[in-house]
This record gives structure tokens, C-alpha cells and sequence, in this order.
């Protein structure tokens, strides 16, 4: 099997990334960061980690487990005070009570939730949250990975697309909201080319199902084609996703 950090470096997240960026930059306003010390969990390029620094948070540091990523989160960040940690997040060298906030933006998610939740609760001090994003069901990704479902039949059920399954994993204290944002496209076919370039989960799906791609891309065409408008020269797709927030005692 695969490792995450040779996942993640396959292809470009540096590139794509930056098309769902918005929420990363977001999160910080929206959990008032200011003087607050917090632990940016599978950070990628670093967006929620620079986005904390900027809005006044105290002592940041952003986690992953990619080393080409924390390289481009580095230079993102310029001359910020935020510490890197090349990690995984089901295995954080991090000590206890350590932040006020663990936050992930659509990273976390993915990987094991029993030991990834577990280790931002421990690195969180009593009275603190642990605050993720991830994909709605009926939001344009959540839709985008049903499309592709019947391409990668082994691929597990997502337990992180609705509340209900978020509080059967996490706990029934897990606090579930619904946020939007644009996404700024060039096209539907420009954006389906980015993924199949720069997405490591598209770029791997394209390579190990041959012929097959060609249907499944055209089917990402129309669904991308059928859920955004064009607005002068660029494309907009309104694109829902979920914040949850669980409270550390």
C-alpha cells in the first residue's frame, strides 16, 4: 500500500490545492485565533497555517507528513513565525496540552480517524476545540466523488460527508455546520485537466484504470459543466462544505 507522504507528492497539490483553498483562509475568522495557540493538522501548503499567523493567533505550527509540501508551505509563509513538523497526524510529536486549537482543513479527514482525533485531542488543552472541514454530501465535491465511484469500487465510504456519519465516528458531541465558497475556474475542461494532472487521487485513478478514463473524465466535464456559470470570462462553482467542531473538556 501506498504511504501518505508518497501519495500526497504524487502529482502537484501545491497547483490544485489552491483552486479549495478559500475555506483554509476562512477558518481562522471564523474561530477568533488572536492570541490563541494553534496546530494547523495536515497542513499541505500551509493556507490555515499562514492564515492563523496573519490573524494574530500565538505560537503556530502546521503538521504534514509530505515533505514537498511543508517546503512550498515554508516559502508561502515568507518570514511568519510559524514552526513546520514533517508528521503524521495519527502520530504527532507534539506534547499534551500544547494548543488551544487543532484545526484541519480537508486533510485531517482522510486519514485514520480513531488515532488521527485521538492525538488532536491530546495536543489540545482542556476548554480548547478540535475544528476540521471536509467535503458535504451534496456539495459539488461530494457529487464529484459519486461520479467516480463506480471507477474505484474498492475505495472505502467517506464517514466525513454528513453529520450523521460525523457523530457516529467522532462522538455525538460533534458540533456539524454547513459553509460555502466560489471556486474560480478558467472552465470545466480546464478544471477536469488540472485534476487529472495535479490531483494525486484523480492522477492515480486515471494511471490504473486505462481506457475507462476517457468516460470517466467526460462525466467530470458534464458534472463540472452542470454545476457552475459563467461569469465573463471565468467559471464559478459554488461549492458547500462542512466545519466541525468538537469540544475538548
Amino acid at each position: 500500500m501506498m504511504k501518505a507522504a508518497q501519495f500526497w507528492a504524487t502529482g502537484d497539490y501545491a497547483t490544485v490545492g489552491d483552486l479549495w483553498s478559500q475555506p483554509g483562509r476562512d477558518l481562522p475568522a471564523r474561530l477568533s485565533v488572536t492570541g490563541k495557540d494553534v496546530v494547523d493538522l495536515a497542513t499541505g501548503t500551509g493556507v490555515t497555517a499562514i492564515a492563523a499567523a496573519r490573524a494574530g493567533a500565538g505560537a503556530v505550527t502546521g503538521v504534514d507528513v509530505t515533505p514537498s509540501l511543508l517546503v512550498e508551505a515554508r516559502r508561502r509563509a515568507g518570514d511568519l513565525p510559524i514552526r513546520w513538523v514533517e508528521a503524521d497526524v495519527t502520530a504527532l510529536p507534539l506534547p499534551d496540552d500544547s494548543a488551544d486549537l487543532a484545526v484541519s482543513t480537508f486533510g485531517m479527514v482522510f486519514a485514520e480517524p480513531g488515532s488521527a482525533f485521538g492525538e488532536a485531542r491530546r495536543i489540545v488543552r482542556p476548554g480548547g476545540r478540535v475544528v476540521t472541514t471536509s467535503w458535504s454530501e451534496e456539495g459539488f465535491f461530494g457529487r464529484l466523488r459519486r461520479t467516480l465511484a463506480p471507477y474505484a469500487p474498492d475505495a472505502p465510504e467517506p464517514w466525513h460527508e454528513n453529520a450523521v456519519g460525523i457523530r457516529n465516528v467522532l462522538g455525538p458531541g460533534a458540533e456539524v455546520a454547513e459553509a460555502s465558497f466560489v471556486m474560480t475556474v478558467a472552465s470545466p475542461e480546464d478544471f477536469v485537466e488540472m485534476l487529472e494532472r495535479h490531483s494525486a487521487p484523480i492522477v492515480l485513478l486515471s494511471r490504473g484504470i486505462g481506457e475507462q478514463w476517457l468516460t470517466a473524465r467526460q462525466a467530470l466535464v458534464d458534472l463540472a459543466a452542470t454545476s457552475g456559470t459563467w461569469q465573463g470570462d471565468q467559471f464559478e462553482i459554488v461549492v458547500s462544505y462542512l466545519i466541525t467542531s468538537i469540544s475538548v473538556e
